[in-house]
């Protein structure tokens, strides 16, 4: 048996083993955590824009800030339920594409727009320039509780994709059921070309084609692909009518909790989030379209002549949309788009605007 004074001197060394564990787990425990929660999976752009993030913030922060990403849903099921635990502070940060926040702010919806912007280097710089800045600072301002952040890309560009008829023209598209976001103007976009909106969540689509339910979807040829999608359909027309613009948000209630020499750190993460976005949706396109092609897909890349087409049988958007949210941010954005095509050089020679 060990000794009294013996036993002591070990009891004391296990207490000093201990209290240097306690100091330790003190020191290294971070300030701050910041939990970002998204419905989409671990291939996609969001989670490598999340992940761009994490890495940004958390070396500049130096173990100051610990940020935890769940994808697939893994933190909230639904786009409602995210938005609302963005808005109540449970959620650090939330993304949702301009079509999805149209039920909060509906003006935004003008950004969706079809045809409206000719390349990506026009897309981005409108998307980083004052218009978005201020569609942000009127839904801060409603009280809403989301603090715009960054615009990345969740996947491309929005074009026509179907099962069994092939579009090239609008008049292809009469009759058919096209799967939309839950956007009034996506939706309304869809019934100027004769076709049946129907607005089904992401998650539903590949039963839904798989059941003989949809025709069609208004999707990038990544997220076809990603999502198996092309296992029931046949033809892509790559017209490219919408930016699929991602808009990323930080709870107003943690971002006023959050130090303010933090926030610049957090500010800059942002923008390696946008970044990270659109350069792995550009990387993913030409793979994405050679697989759709592998799988016996049909692709045709609309000319400028269909591109016009499509225009004139839509510009009936436009006047729908004053009508419901005036003309201000439309009058806003095509000036930003012609400013951001003047600093590119690229131009659409729209007919319609």
């Amino acid at each position: 048996m060990y000794s009294q004074p013996l036993m002591r001197v070990v009891l004391l060394a296990i207490l000093a083993v201990c209290a240097v564990g306690v100091y330790h787990s003190r020191v290294e425990r971070p300030e701050q955590t910041i939990r970002i929660g998204f419905l989409a999976s671990k291939d996609d752009e969001d989670y490598v824009g999340a992940m761009a993030f994490k890495e940004s913030v958390e070396r500049a922060a130096g173990g100051r800030v610990a940020v935890e990403v769940f994808p697939s849903g893994q933190f909230c099921g639904s786009e409602r339920e995210c938005m609302e635990a963005l808005q109540g502070g449970i959620l650090e940060i939330h993304q949702a594409t301009i079509g999805g926040l149209a039920a909060l702010f509906g003006p935004a919806q003008a950004i969706d727009l079809p045809y409206t912007f000719a390349d990506d280097a026009v897309a981005e710089c409108v998307m980083d320039g004052p218009l978005l800045r201020d569609i942000g600072d009127a839904i801060l301002e409603q009280g809403l509780g989301l603090r715009l952040m960054a615009v990345g890309n969740t996947g491309g560009w929005r074009s026509f994709v179907t099962t069994d008829r092939r579009i090239v023209a609008p008049a292809d598209l009469e009759g058919l059921r096209i799967r939309t976001l839950p956007s009034a103007l996506e939706q309304e976009m869809v019934r100027e070309l004769g076709a049946s909106p129907t607005p089904i969540p992401w998650s539903e689509v590949y039963y839904a084609l798989s059941a003989g339910l949809l025709d069609g979807t208004k999707n990038s040829v990544q997220d076809v692909v990603g999502m198996k999608l092309n296992e029931h359909m046949r033809y892509l027309l790559a017209d490219r009518h919408a930016y699929m613009g991602n808009m990323w948000w930080y709870s107003e209630k943690q971002w006023q909790s959050l130090p303010d020499d933090l926030k610049p750190l957090v500010a800059a993460g942002f923008h390696e989030l946008a970044v990270a976005t659109r350069e792995a949706a550009a990387r993913r396109e030409a793979p994405a379209i050679e697989a759709f092609k592998a799988s016996g897909g049909t692709v045709d890349v609309v000319t400028p002549g269909q591109r016009a087409a499509f225009r004139e049988a839509t510009r009936g958007l436009r006047e729908w949309y004053a009508q419901r949210y005036g003309r201000e941010w439309l009058e806003r954005l095509d000036a930003a788009v012609a400013d951001c095509e003047n600093k590119t050089g690229g131009s659409d020679a729209d007919p319609v605007r």
